[in-house]
């Protein structure tokens, strides 16, 4: 399984814990994070963490059977890029977990003054589902909340031309 940006490692966790993974590559743009990731997960022989973009993943094409995303690609300005990259990476008939915060809640006063988020390339739920499907996923199963945060589990379609 990849996670990518996974901050501290909480997510690695959630993937090896609650999903059975038997082995994490893990990536954050932040070498800080990466570092205490490896930290937090230095019992674990099966993490793998490097320092990395989420629009140009250091991955081989079709390598992973799973795609984790908690809550990043709303941090990646050109996240439509990123949605390619995963599609590349995930193999036929691979599954994309995404939960995500969308631009409405980004732009709450409260939310604004606490955290910083980019303004370029805030999405919604439906625009989200769109791009994902013109990346060339497969939406399984999704939900909105208001407009404010969501999920959705894609598939890698197996064989669309690809093998």
């Amino acid at each position: 399984a990849l996670e990518i940006g996974c901050g501290r490692g909480v997510g690695i966790g959630l993937i090896l814990d609650l999903f059975g993974a038997q082995s994490v590559t893990a990536f954050d743009l932040d070498p800080k994070m990466v570092a205490l990731a490896q930290q937090r997960l230095s019992r674990h022989g099966a993490v793998k963490t490097f320092v990395g973009s989420a629009t140009e993943i250091q991955a081989e094409d079709k390598s992973y059977d799973a795609v984790f995303d908690f809550g990043i690609l709303h941090h990646v300005p050109d996240w439509r890029t990123s949605l390619g990259e995963i599609h590349r990476v995930l193999k036929p008939g691979g599954r994309f977990y995404v939960e995500e915060i969308y631009g409405p809640f980004l732009t709450n006063y409260f939310v604004d003054q606490l955290l910083d988020h980019p303004e370029k390339g805030r999405f919604v739920h439906r625009q989200f589902a769109d791009e994902l499907r013109d990346a060339g996923f497969e939406i399984i199963a999704h939900q909105n909340i208001s407009n404010l945060f969501g999920w959705h589990i894609a598939d890698r379609p197996p064989f669309r031309g690809d093998g």
